[in-house]
């Protein structure tokens, strides 16, 4: 039962409208409510929840009749501008890769090779004297 119920709360979070610190107190009391019901009436069944509480859905409905609609659309609107801007960051954070690595193995390629050979030079016989 108790995956049942952090799905439930899940599923009320996820069908939020927003989620502030107003809607995390109003989640937070509701979680103490079951709990506190659990335990004051020897609840078994997650069904016996869902019937005094309401299912999920109708939670977070009840829970977003008293959100500001102007405050919802700043709230979408905000995370969908922090959403594009993550994007953006991790793409370039991919080029710049990228392209250290590009350089990185180029210069491997077109380096020149340091050896340590001393050039010796011989000449025959003839021409020592």
């Amino acid at each position: 039962m108790q995956k049942q119920l952090q799905s439930y709360f899940k599923i009320i979070k996820k069908n939020l409208p927003c989620y502030n610190k107003a809607m995390k107190t109003m989640l937070d009391d509701l979680k103490v409510s079951v709990n506190t019901f659990i335990q004051e009436n020897g609840v078994t069944s997650f069904t016996q929840i869902e019937q005094h509480f309401g299912t999920a859905e109708d939670i977070a409905k009840e829970f977003a009749v008293g959100v500001d609609n102007a405050y919802v659309k700043s709230y979408k609107f905000k995370k969908r501008v922090t959403a594009i801007v993550l994007s953006i960051l991790a793409l370039i954070l991919v080029i710049v890769a990228s392209l250290a690595l590009y350089i990185v193995v180029e210069n491997e390629i077109h380096t020149p090779v340091a050896h340590d050979n001393k050039i010796t030079y011989e000449y025959s016989e003839e021409y020592k004297k």
